[in-house]
């Protein structure tokens, strides 16, 4: 599903202007609930391995970072929510909740 979001969204960059509707359906059904063991983010991508909490599977994220996550505000132990149907990012602190509106052509998008 990952390397099907990644070609998606390559296809759409690469052939001139970008349609916010169609770009945001390759984020729309995603869904993660992960605890943060460890993160990789930059201007372009957030990368963060995990354990889901109801399965304890461990698990990772790769994906655009459309949502403007800064470098070192996600931590070990932090929780991060993406349900499917909706574009918001959701980091749960230990004392704060951070919610990320999605963006596309750098204007949030809902």
């Amino acid at each position: 599903m990952k390397i099907f979001v990644f070609l998606f969204l390559l296809c759409l960059f690469s052939c001139g202007e970008i349609d916010c509707n169609t770009v945001k359906k390759g984020f729309y059904l995603n869904e993660y609930n992960l605890i943060v063991e460890g993160s990789n983010i930059n201007e372009v991508w957030i990368k963060i391995r995990g354990t889901v909490p109801k399965t304890e599977k461990k698990t990772s994220i790769m994906v655009h970072n459309n949502w403007m996550v800064d470098l070192d505000e996600v931590e070990e132990g932090d929780t991060i929510i993406k349900r499917a149907g909706n574009l918001e990012l959701v980091i749960h602190k230990k004392d704060t909740i951070i919610r990320h509106d999605w963006y596309c052509k750098g204007k949030p998008y809902k």
